[in-house]
């Protein structure tokens, strides 16, 4: 989508409407259902009718921006405020909708990033210097256990991290061979470079490529070009950005997780254009 002043977009209903209708349709309105060009347009309302099939659709039937409620101008003045990282409980003074609203806003801009980066990750593949590690997220238990011992009651994520570029994570139910070199190996290409700590579901790396091992056991954390400064430094980013929320709930931490990966990995882009193309893009089941 074209870029756009969103402040200009937040004073004007039409005009943030024309803005995702343009994102939606790019001037050829079709069918969501059959894609077929020729629909008829009902009465004064918003809705139209495909001569084809008989399917009854607006503009933004089957994308998620089609499941808020609330005036154009509105979605665009939150998605301003959420692309530049506010959270919805510094928000709710300076909107004319209540913290729920914003609250369900902003879960629907997560859900849309999730979708579109879980659709990316199926043919993604990394290649070049490769760092891998996982990181386990969640608050801490008083008087129960620490460190990996807490993994029942956290959430292990597993990255990969190209050095000089993106990041992808993954969620995953323990830290073992079996369940780590196949998530590798679907998105990394055969003959990169891979950098890791010494935990041994590691060990066979260097049957699909070269693999330096960094013994944190040793208190050992780099060694020459060996180290997995990278894809620590994100799992930093990541907790720096959660720390913002006071507190994620469990059920979406991994809506909240994607979309760090995702400001990460654009961290030199304009996010606007970004988001709101993957809030009209259409879904198949909104």
């Amino acid at each position: 989508m074209r870029d756009i002043n969103p402040i200009e977009l937040a004073r004007n209903s039409q005009k943030s409407r024309l803005y995702f209708q343009h994102g939606r349709w790019h001037g050829k309105r079709k069918c969501p259902r059959c894609n077929f060009r020729y629909i008829n347009r009902i009465s004064d309302e918003k809705r139209y009718s495909c001569k084809r099939c008989r399917y009854v659709f607006n503009d933004f039937t089957g994308t998620y921006l089609g499941r808020l409620r609330i005036p154009f101008d509105v979605i665009s003045h939150l998605l301003y405020l959420f692309v530049l990282g506010v959270p919805a409980y510094r928000i709710r003074w300076f909107v004319s909708v209540s913290l729920a609203t914003i609250e369900h806003a902003f879960r629907i801009f997560r859900y849309a990033i999730y979708d579109s980066l879980t659709n990316q990750l199926q043919t993604m593949k990394l290649s070049g210097r490769i760092e891998i590690d996982e990181a386990l997220f969640g608050g801490r238990r008083r008087g129960g256990k620490r460190g990996w011992g807490s993994i029942e009651h956290k959430n292990l994520v597993f990255g990969i991290y190209k050095r000089n570029g993106i990041v992808i994570t993954f969620p995953v139910s323990d830290r073992q061979h079996k369940t780590l070199i196949p998530i590798i190996q679907q998105h990394t290409r055969k003959g990169s470079l891979y950098y890791t700590d010494d935990h041994t579901a590691y060990a066979t790396l260097s049957m699909i490529g070269k693999h330096n091992s960094i013994y944190h056991g040793n208190k050992e954390y780099v060694r020459e070009d060996t180290h997995i400064n990278g894809i620590e430094g994100f799992w930093s980013y990541v907790k720096t950005w959660l720390y913002n929320y006071r507190g994620v709930p469990r059920q979406y931490f991994y809506h909240y997780l994607k979309e760090v990966e995702f400001r990460f990995n654009n961290r030199n882009t304009n996010l606007y254009p970004i988001v709101s193309k993957m809030l009209v893009e259409p879904v198949s089941d909104v």
